[in-house]
């Protein structure tokens, strides 16, 4: 089953980043990828990723 994530799920309404992939790592490495370049001023937490993963569909 796929994974799925949006930035919208993680409250930046305005970001269209949006994520559909085979498997949770990979989901997380787009994430990483797309954070670094469409949200460099944001400092990935432990409690940010523990929200990341809340929000994850299984698609």
């Amino acid at each position: 089953m796929a994974k799925s994530l949006a930035c919208a799920d993680m409250g930046m309404a305005g970001c269209p980043g949006s994520f559909t992939v085979e498997t949770e790592e990979e989901l997380m490495q787009h994430v990483q990828i797309h954070a670094g370049v469409a949200h460099p001023d944001l400092e990935i937490t432990p409690e940010m990723g523990e929200q990341m993963q809340a929000v994850i569909k299984t698609v």
